[in-house]
């Protein structure tokens, strides 16, 4: 075998969760066995293949080591609808059959940290939408002159040790503690304004619509909901549903049922939820790594003995 071989890949995203549009795009998951070199040479192989931005395949032990990890994207490829299923060989069988492994307590922080992420970003975008800065910051903003007055090196040591909770036992001056201070803000204020530059540069026209006519991002806001519910399913043993039950809900969060402010209340009773639920899961607090690794030493061999029929 001189190319990888794929055991499984699914039909992913907004199709496999039926929250599809008809113009949504088509996103495929895979997981393939790379050629014996990939685990005996010294060049190895590659961590994952992206065919296109929807249409990925990942090396079988990245995949162990990220669903391992709960992470949301792939464990839910394990999860999909049968008829989702494009390719399931023998391995790949051996793979979905030895799915309930990965699913431990860390879905609490996964699925529930990921979707508060994009809560945040949410949260940013309507400051911007309400409220856009209009000019860059200025060292003057901040009371500080034209030229740092204390060299980059010494200014990041004493950075380090202030974000180490050391910088008390220096013998620094007050007027050092405030000018430290301000540089501290104003390098904050910098990095947010090229955030909101890279924003305005790359938003995606359809995001932006959503943006302006609702206030914030509702399609962020659907897969926020998504999330948050999806994390106290899997911790209440309710299983990890991909295709949602709550369609309609969900498509009316995309099409602004909810305000800015319902919104906001829905992901706090949601991620109380999920801690709630974290609390009397029966699931490990951890996935059984031994019984992983086992597992996919199982697969590697599997298709280098050519028995993935």
């Amino acid at each position: 075998m001189k190319t990888p071989r794929l055991i499984y890949e699914t039909l992913h995203g907004s199709r496999a969760y039926g929250l599809e549009r008809p113009d949504s795009d088509h996103d495929y998951k895979g997981v393939v066995v790379g050629p014996a070199a990939w685990y005996h040479g010294f060049i190895g192989g590659p961590e994952q293949i992206e065919h296109s931005p929807d249409h990925v395949h990942f090396e079988v032990r990245k995949f162990v080591r990220l669903a391992a990890a709960a992470n949301p994207t792939l464990l839910e490829t394990l999860y999909t609808d049968p008829a989702d299923w494009r390719v399931v060989t023998a391995a790949g069988r051996r793979l979905l059959d030895a799915r309930e492994r990965f699913l431990s307590k860390k879905v609490q922080h996964s699925f529930g940290g990921y979707a508060l992420s994009q809560l945040k970003r949410i949260r940013t975008h309507r400051r911007w939408l309400l409220d856009p800065p209009e000019a860059p910051p200025s060292r003057a903003d901040y009371g500080l002159p034209d030229k740092a007055v204390v060299p980059r090196d010494q200014m990041g040591a004493a950075e380090a040790m202030r974000d180490k909770g050391d910088l008390a036992e220096l013998d620094v001056s007050p007027n050092f503690l405030e000018m430290l201070d301000r540089e501290r803000r104003y390098k904050q204020a910098r990095k947010r304004w090229g955030q909101y530059q890279t924003w305005l540069k790359h938003r995606n026209p359809k995001r932006a619509a959503l943006e302006a006519r609702h206030g914030y991002d509702t399609k962020h806001a659907m897969h926020l909901v998504r999330l948050l519910s999806m994390g106290g399913e899997i911790l209440r043993g309710e299983g990890l549903i991909v295709r949602r039950p709550d369609r309609d809900r969900l498509l009316g969060i995309r099409d602004g049922a909810l305000s800015y402010e319902a919104l906001i209340e829905t992901a706090e009773t949601l991620a109380e939820a999920i801690t709630t639920a974290a609390q009397t899961s029966a699931l490990p607090d951890l996935p059984d790594d031994a019984a992983l690794d086992a597992l996919c030493v199982d697969l590697v061999g599997m298709v280098l003995r050519g028995e993935d029929t």
